[in-house]
């Protein structure tokens, strides 16, 4: 089959661009906080635009900025969109560097953005399926909730207390409206999460950016090896959708 896929990264994420085939920048920002970039290049003979550096709510931006990475996918004609994030971690069975397949979501972001109410983005087929490649190629692929807090502090004690009561398992500050708009616009959607810190009430520590981009370093060899994985299983996965339809 013949299209294009989509890889959103998360931060500390950006060396998969590494793994581009014949890979040529066709956008740039450096003046926004986390370096806008956009990519293309080859992988499995796929062809694959990747986006690095997100724009966040709390950077002040509005809806149609923040979905400008999913909008460009859909004009460009992915039809797989990898979605990918790095997050606190709530469950206490998680462990900084894991990997987590999103199956379900919270939003608390304060904006409408341009999506219908009724979308069902996390479908079990797909999961099924990501479980058995990280099956085979023995990754830890967690399954869980994600929570997207409106940011850019991280999360007190009462709001970590809060979110574990409510069976949140992960907590960022991004990809839930990518995942929803992708949704509405027909595209074949996969969210992961790089376990980059560990949240607890009983936590003594203080998050700052710069721990969270070295911990998703840490997480990456799992992180490349899955991307790689589903970039190569990704006909099963788009056949996947046409045969649900």
């Amino acid at each position: 089959m013949n299209y294009k896929i989509g890889i959103i990264l998360g931060s500390g994420l950006g060396g998969f661009s590494k793994e581009l085939l014949n890979c040529e920048t066709i956008f740039t920002d450096i003046d926004s906080f986390h370096k806008m970039k956009i990519m293309t290049g080859r992988i499995f003979d796929k062809e694959i635009i990747l986006f690095s550096g997100r724009r966040h709510y709390y950077e002040g931006y509005n809806s149609e900025k923040i979905l400008e990475f999913v909008d460009f996918a859909y004009r460009n004609g992915v039809k797989l969109l990898i979605i990918s994030n790095a997050a606190g971690g709530l469950n206490r069975n998680f462990k900084v560097s894991d990997l987590m397949l999103i199956t379900s979501h919270l939003n608390f972001l304060k904006t409408r953005f341009p999506v219908s109410g009724n979308l069902l983005p996390y479908e079990n087929k797909t999961s099924e399926i990501l479980t058995d490649i990280s099956l085979r190629k023995n990754i830890n692929l967690r399954k869980g909730s994600y929570c997207c807090m409106p940011g850019p502090n991280y999360e007190t004690k009462s709001e970590i207390n809060f979110l574990s009561k409510f069976g949140i398992d992960a907590v960022g500050m991004s990809t839930v409206p990518e995942v929803m708009f992708a949704s509405e616009k027909g595209i074949k959607v996969i969210a992961i999460s790089c376990i980059t810190n560990l949240l607890s009430v009983n936590s003594t520590g203080i998050t700052d950016h710069t721990e969270v981009l070295e911990a998703g370093k840490s997480s990456y060899r799992n992180f490349s090896e899955m991307i790689l994985s589903v970039i190569e299983n990704s006909d099963l996965l788009i056949s996947n959708e046409i045969n649900a339809d």
